[in-house]
């Protein structure tokens, strides 16, 4: 069953429409590294029956009459699996650089309006015996959490397993014929509706509490101020051009050192991994003889709450400026102001509002809606995206998951760097304009080095010029 059309919800309306500017694509690829080639006909076996559970990979987008509102989700006319998971080999045995390279240009291509958004590549003939999976989906389809959560219905919790880990989760997201899936775009219209009346009886009730009404509303104003303002020049002196090619880069390092890390500075594991890509960056500059004190950055902060649709976006883009300490600086320091800038964030009542002002956004014309998040966005120097991976070993159709490397978009940024947990392993992907960033391998090794200085401190020096991209973490003491 295809599901019944269903209205796109603001959030992710927004991201479909906002390609009016090719520069801000909003193509979610991420690359599964596994041990061995899966067999083919049980995961084709797989996706058919997530297919069957999951309403939104058989849907296409339907434009409205005028270009204003949101667009609908409606059953493909014709659905063809064979056309959205493919397999091919590539020559010579390649590593996962050659993957990369295949999956960066996979995600500079647009997708097919006249099927859903979504293809997986399976790639054989990886070194040691190896093969990886390359997912794209467009971000309109859902964010990287839900994307992690959907990947859970193709995936067995054993190498032999002959049922999907979850099924019976998979049973909740299947549309039932009476058009719950309407209903629930529904019942989102009439909470947009409640949230303009509250604000006005907020008003209203002013007269009578007009200290703490008037505050609170001037507060929720101003935050909200501070969500929609355009941005100048990027703070960057050397990422200054867009364009719409990528280029993809990996690596890995130790999760619980870098909690550990994290635990001594007094932050967070999401804001020792922000100071690695803020020290990371200043490396860059420095090797190129730039200086840098400040950079400004976006943030994905989710809002997913449980019975959340997974098909659909759930989370607040925040934009702030972050500070790049001195190389001699305690690596603690640049936790520790991260910390503070984040928490602001999550403690205001900005990430109330999102919901609100994604329907107001929501009401503008494509081009409208293109041109102001073309001036939120376009300025970045660089997207920190977390992304909470799989704590146990999980298989697809009998090869186990080695590594998981998402590569979110830059979205107007010069470059998206994106944690992935995996096991006892922090897997990096790096998603990169390389208008923007002109020595994309430059930046891999800087990247890799900020989370070296993280985790053992300001004087780390290690190259990362000798490890592959994507290899496991090397032994005690190399921290990355």
């Amino acid at each position: 069953m295809s599901g019944a059309p269903a209205l796109m919800q603001p959030a992710d309306s927004i991201l479909w429409r906002i390609e009016r500017d090719a520069v801000l694509r909003s193509t979610i690829t991420a690359v599964t590294l596994l041990d061995r080639a899966p067999d083919w006909a049980r995961l084709r076996r797989r996706m058919d029956e997530a297919v069957d559970m999951i309403p939104r990979l058989r849907q296409v987008v339907a434009e409205p009459a005028w270009p204003v509102g949101s667009p609908h989700w409606a059953p493909a006319e014709e659905f063809d699996l064979d056309y959205h998971l493919r397999q091919l080999s590539l020559p010579d045995e390649p590593g996962l650089g050659a993957v990369l390279d295949f999956a960066a240009r996979e995600a500079m291509k647009g997708f097919d309006h006249t099927r859903p958004l979504w293809e997986f590549t399976l790639v054989r003939g990886l070194s040691g015996g190896q093969a990886a999976l390359v997912e794209k989906f467009h971000h309109a389809v859902t964010d990287g959490l839900g994307g992690m959560q959907l990947a859970l219905q193709v995936l067995d919790a054993s190498r032999d397993a002959a049922d999907l880990v979850a099924a019976v989760r998979g049973a909740e997201l299947h549309a039932p014929a009476d058009g719950r899936t309407l209903r629930r775009a529904t019942a989102a219209a009439r909470a947009a509706a409640a949230l303009e009346a509250d604000l006005v009886r907020t008003v209203v009730r002013a007269g009578t509490m007009p200290v703490r009404s008037t505050r609170e509303l001037l507060d929720a104003a101003r935050w909200a101020a501070r969500l929609l303002a355009p941005t100048g020049a990027p703070l960057s002196p050397l990422m200054l051009r867009r364009s719409t090619r990528l280029r993809f880069a990996a690596f890995d390092t130790d999760l619980d050192r870098l909690r550990q890390a994290a635990h001594r500075a007094g932050g967070s594991l999401n804001d020792a991994f922000v100071a690695a890509v803020v020290a990371g960056l200043r490396r860059y500059h420095e090797a190129q003889g730039a200086r840098v004190s400040r950079l400004r950055m976006t943030l994905p902060v989710s809002i997913r709450r449980p019975g959340d649709p997974l098909e659909q976006n759930r989370f607040t883009p925040v934009r702030f400026v972050v500070p790049v300490l001195a190389s001699d600086d305690s690596p603690a320091l640049a936790v520790q102001a991260i910390s503070a800038i984040i928490r602001s964030w999550r403690e205001g009542p900005a990430l109330g509002l999102s919901d609100g002002l994604a329907h107001l956004l929501n009401a503008l014309p494509t081009e409208a809606v293109s041109r102001v998040f073309g001036a939120l966005l376009k300025n970045v120097d660089f997207v920190a995206t977390n992304v909470p991976g799989l704590p146990v070993p999980y298989y697809l159709a009998g090869a186990k998951l080695v590594g998981q490397y998402a590569f979110a978009p830059p979205s107007g940024a010069a470059l998206n760097v994106a944690l992935v947990s995996h096991l006892d392993r922090v897997c990096v992907g790096v998603n990169m304009d390389p208008a923007a960033v002109t020595d994309t391998p430059l930046m891999a090794r800087s990247l890799e080095e900020g989370f070296a200085e993280v985790l053992d401190g300001p004087t780390a020096r290690r190259s990362a010029a000798h490890r592959r991209p994507g290899s496991p973490p090397q032994a005690e003491g190399a921290g990355s």
